[in-house]
């Protein structure tokens, strides 16, 4: 307590800064509750809606549909359907009937078509909690009517297999669309206020923290790990690129470590009942995706998939590239906890391996890229991946802690051992077993002084030894998951039909080639730099507002900046070798997209994205570190760009949230 007092008495200035920071943030998240969060509370909560719908959808006028459904949630409480051309002055009346399979009546209603509107339309029913999955839902009118109702001809293999409805007990090629509803969003309030509380709680802890002098490296393991939390509950489940398909990857290598068939006889991955099942991708994330996945994780089962049932195959790379989620998984499988709960601890392991290694990292690396290795570490991009199922997890994780380690063994540490070769060779399998092309940031270990090794050529023998021991982990991973994951293989697929570029086609014309990578760069840059900050996250189909951009932007360049006490007398020749590491990464990715993505009649690379390039990114800030220097001590310039990126990552949630909310 004594130490309290008195850091509390050294850092006055901050203590003031902060209270107000989290006073201000306090009302600000009240305010927002109570003029617009909370009038959503009561909305229907619906657990699946059918994925697309024709423009045109069919005459509901003297028709009787009929629509096998299969219901997923634990209890219903309305079902929902597209309904265009509604007259309001109508006197006809919408008439709804479920029956069990064999024909049973369960329930029927009717609604007057004045009472609808154009769009989707709940008919609310008494509550049922069903034993049968297997449901029939009829829809008739009474009356003249011009209404018209949606259709799909998407069977949703992937997701959910969609039978094809009856008309007037004559069997169409369409299916209706329709959506199930379990109850309301009231679970909304604990989701925001949880949100909420998490910022308050890091805000105060990292205040506790600073003010006890801890280390910036536990500062940093607090910061990102809390933050990582709340990216994971902001991003729900399947919203992260592919990472449906990665999430079967992980859970079917559960599967085989639990002793359970992983596989059935086509290769696809078998889900249980612990398994998550939703449909989140198939629709862009709404009010109802956050209250299923707070009713889920407080316990309370919304979506039920009984039994097992095959999904489709799983990745067949990058086995290791999977190990924190799969040991998440299984654990919660053991636990027996659901399905949201058991995905929710497979992206908690790898964000934990995610913190552990990069504080590890912030202790190691010197004093001048400490900043550079938090500010980059902490990007939204970087909370996506790493809270997620996704392979890059653990590929940022393996990529930053090998930038900040060689720079470690460079700079630092006075003598290399055979405990700094066996770190560097681990870190350099695994990112050779997920995505080589990111090898080149071993080349920052020439960086480091041969009279560190023991022996005069000690540095160049295992030089090439770590390029031998890459290759080879590659192709035996390569060989194993082909031994072992007896699943059909995933083929990379160009945006069309079109034949892709060649490598002999790029080596043959290379003024072509220099034509489109200034086309690329001209054309996408601004892009590219976006999607590597902040924007946009997964499929939520929201663009962050532009200062959010800049403002992460600034904290790149803020973090390249050295404080009076930090020697950033880095030579010249260190500066260009990095730069041409970063260069390598870049020409790479893009001539890996052009060949396998690429159509051979673009101008320009199709199919980069710019979290591509977030591996390297500390390459290019350590090349401009030092140019611009500030006359402050580094713990004060930490202070300030820890709390300048939680404002900005407070501003990118609360973007998040407030849009999805309110769809």
């Amino acid at each position: 307590m004594d130490r309290f007092k008195s850091g509390v008495n050294k850092n006055k200035k901050f203590c003031v800064i902060l209270t107000l920071f989290l006073l201000v943030f306090i009302v600000c998240s009240l305010v927002t509750y109570k003029t617009y969060v909370k009038n959503y509370l009561f909305n229907d909560n619906i657990v699946y809606k059918v994925k697309t719908h024709s423009d045109e959808g069919i005459p509901f006028e003297n028709q009787k549909f009929s629509q096998e459904i299969d219901n997923v949630s634990t209890s219903l409480t309305g079902i929902g359907f597209s309904l265009k051309n509604i007259d309001k002055d109508s006197d006809n009346v919408l008439n709804v009937s479920i029956k069990n399979q064999d024909g049973s009546l369960i329930q029927e209603l009717s609604v007057k078509e004045k009472d609808l509107n154009d769009g989707f339309n709940v008919v609310h029913i008494d509550p049922l909690n069903l034993e049968n999955q297997k449901l029939i839902i009829e829809l008739s009118s009474s009356g003249y009517t011009n209404i018209h109702v949606g259709v799909t001809h998407d069977a949703e293999e992937d997701y959910i297999k969609l039978t094809k409805c009856s008309v007037n007990e004559e069997k169409m090629n369409y299916s209706l669309v329709y959506g199930l509803v379990n109850g309301n969003c009231l679970a909304l309030k604990k989701f925001y206020f949880l949100i909420v509380s998490l910022f308050i709680l890091l805000i105060v802890l990292f205040g506790i923290l600073k003010i006890l002098e801890v280390q910036f490296a536990k500062i940093s393991f607090v910061v990102i790990f809390i933050t990582g939390i709340i990216y994971s509950l902001v991003l729900p489940q399947f919203t992260i690129p592919d990472e449906w398909t990665h999430y079967l990857t992980a859970y079917s290598q559960s599967s085989v470590l639990l002793h359970k068939k992983a596989f059935d006889e086509h290769g696809n991955v078998i889900l249980y009942e612990d398994g998550s099942y939703y449909f989140v991708r198939y629709n862009i994330p709404k009010l109802s995706t956050y209250a299923v996945e707070m009713n889920e994780l407080s316990g309370h089962q919304m979506v039920d998939i009984k039994g097992q049932r095959a999904s489709r195959a799983p990745l067949s790379l990058a086995t290791f590239g999977y190990i924190p989620q799969t040991v998440g998984v299984t654990i919660g499988r053991l636990l027996h906890m659901n399905s949201m709960q058991v995905a929710f601890l497979g992206r908690m392991f790898a964000l934990l391996v995610y913190a552990l290694l990069i504080s590890w990292g912030i202790s190691l690396i010197p004093k001048f890229a400490k900043r550079i290795f938090f500010a980059v570490s902490m990007l939204p991009m970087c909370m996506q991946q790493v809270c997620s199922f996704n392979y890059d997890s653990v590929l940022l994780a393996a990529s930053f802690f090998l930038f900040a380690y060689l720079l470690y063994l460079a700079y630092k540490k006075d003598e290399v051992n055979n405990v700094d070769l066996a770190i560097v060779t681990i870190c350099s399998m695994a990112i050779a077993t997920i995505k080589f092309i990111y090898l080149p940031i071993l080349g920052i270990g020439l960086l480091i002084p041969a009279k560190k090794f023991k022996h005069k050529n000690t540095k160049w023998i295992y030089i090439v030894l770590l390029l031998v021991i890459s290759g080879l982990s590659y192709g035996l991973i390569t060989k194993y998951n082909q031994y072992f994951w007896t699943v059909h293989t995933s083929v990379t697929k160009p945006i069309s039909d079109a034949v892709t570029f060649t490598p002999s086609f790029i080596l043959h014309h290379p003024n072509k080639e220099i034509v489109i990578f200034l086309n690329t760069i001209q054309q996408f840059m601004g892009e590219y730099i976006e999607q590597m900050l902040c924007s946009p996250l997964g499929w939520l189909d929201i663009k962050m507002p532009s200062v959010i951009v800049a403002g992460f932007s600034s904290v790149l360049l803020f973090s390249s900046m050295s404080c009076k006490d930090e020697d950033s007398s880095i030579k010249w020749q260190n500066r260009f070798w990095m730069f041409v590491l970063f260069g390598l990464v870049f020409v790479t990715v893009l001539l890996a997209l052009q060949i396998t993505w690429t159509p051979d009649y673009f101008t320009f690379v199709a199919g980069v994205q710019g979290r591509y390039f977030l591996p390297v990114l500390p390459l290019l800030l350590v090349v401009i570190h030092g140019y611009l220097k500030l006359n402050a001590e580094s713990k004060s310039m930490n202070t300030i760009m820890v709390l300048s990126t939680l404002c900005l990552h407070i501003m990118e949630v609360l973007t998040i949230l407030i849009i999805v909310i309110g769809r």
